[in-house]
């Protein structure tokens, strides 16, 4: 039976003010629609005319292949130290705005640099921006390289190298992004992880979207993954559901992303509730919620009205993800103790009964 759901307006100020972690974000995917087009203005970009009528009526996506020539157009927009700041600043003060206190943003340098960009250039103005939210917004927030899995080796290398030489500008993570359909765990990938792992890097990965349960598994397995990003179609192996349950190993679900892409019909559809109830950790996120038409706040609403979590549990829940964030213990424990007890008192506060599951 479903939880019987607060009225629009007052659950959407309810579910801001709780305390939350962004997990699984995109940075170009997070762009401000007004900044893009201003972007792509300025280069004349092939991207223009599409940006512009999504700023003026949301984007729209016949299918994967025209999100994904979108997406990887954006690369060429953001090549400078001021534009990385700029970009970086206003994803992590939308994020604030949101009530989300910890932020781990993906960002993908080698499709920078082939574009004109500089390593140094760019965590220049990533690190400038962290500082300045951290700063006005009370954000905190690192970094995750990735790469996507379709291109060839030497990028993957190329991306680990990136992201070892910038652990002490905030980068925490190594990913590997991307349809898995071509190659879902591709043990080509298992030396660059272990390099990134010996380094000091959490591995996190990709998986269970365009592929089955197998490349879940095959990301913990080859990869060493100790999160993953969506893992939605996890729910088609009960031991490996088990096994996701038993390590702790947490899923970084977005439901809107999901349904956009067809990989559920709808978020009414999505297993996240099963993940739930069978003790799988869940890591509410919002994958591109500027290209989707969504924001993180958006997510937990669509979960409590569309799959019957209630508040409780997603104050739960999001308590739950600030034990994910990918800091050192200690660092975690200083840094993150605050908001995590704000969300656990927000999930453990009155609510009026229809806000409770029954």
């Amino acid at each position: 039976m479903r939880a019987p759901t607060a009225p629009a307006d007052d659950l959407r100020a309810r579910l801001t003010a709780l305390p939350k972690t962004e997990l699984h974000l995109h940075a170009l995917g997070a762009l401000r629609p007004g900044t893009v087009v201003e972007l792509a203005r300025r280069r004349n970009a092939p991207v223009l005319a599409v940006a512009e009528r999504g700023a003026a009526e949301g984007y729209a996506f016949e299918n994967l292949s025209t999100f994904v020539e979108f997406f990887v157009g954006l690369f060429g927009l953001v090549t400078t130290p001021a534009e990385f700041e700029r970009v970086a600043y206003e994803i992590l003060e939308d994020a604030a705005l949101l009530g989300v206190r910890y932020a781990e943003v993906r960002w993908t340098p080698v499709s920078h640099t082939t574009r004109g960009a500089t390593v140094d250039g760019m965590w220049a103005g990533l690190e400038a921006a962290r500082a300045a939210a951290a700063r006005r917004h009370g954000i905190v927030a690192r970094w995750i390289v990735d790469f996507p899995r379709s291109l060839p080796l030497a990028v993957a290398d190329e991306a680990c190298g990136i992201a070892i030489a910038t652990r002490d500008r905030g980068t925490v993570a190594l990913d590997i992004s991307g349809d898995e359909r071509a190659v879902a765990a591709d043990p080509r990938f298992t030396p660059v992880f272990a390099r990134a792992r010996r380094a000091g890097l959490a591995v996190v990965a990709h998986a269970g979207e365009g592929a089955g349960a197998e490349s879940v598994a095959g990301a913990l397995d080859a990869f060493g993954a100790v999160r993953i990003g969506h893992g939605t179609r996890a729910v088609e192996d009960p031991a490996l559901v088990d096994r996701l349950a038993r390590g702790a190993v947490p899923l970084e679900v977005c439901p809107t992303s999901n349904e956009a892409l067809g990989v559920v019909t709808s978020v009414a559809a999505h297993p996240v509730a099963t993940f739930v109830a069978r003790g799988v950790p869940v890591v509410v996120s919002s994958d591109d919620p500027s290209l989707f038409g969504t924001d993180l706040v958006n997510e937990y609403v669509r979960l409590h009205r569309e799959t019957g979590l209630s508040l409780a549990t997603l104050g739960r829940l999001a308590a739950g993800s600030f034990d994910h964030a990918l800091l050192p213990d200690d660092e975690r424990r200083d840094v993150l103790a605050d908001a995590r007890r704000d969300a656990l008192a927000w999930g453990a506060s009155p609510a009026a009964p229809a806000e409770r599951a029954p």
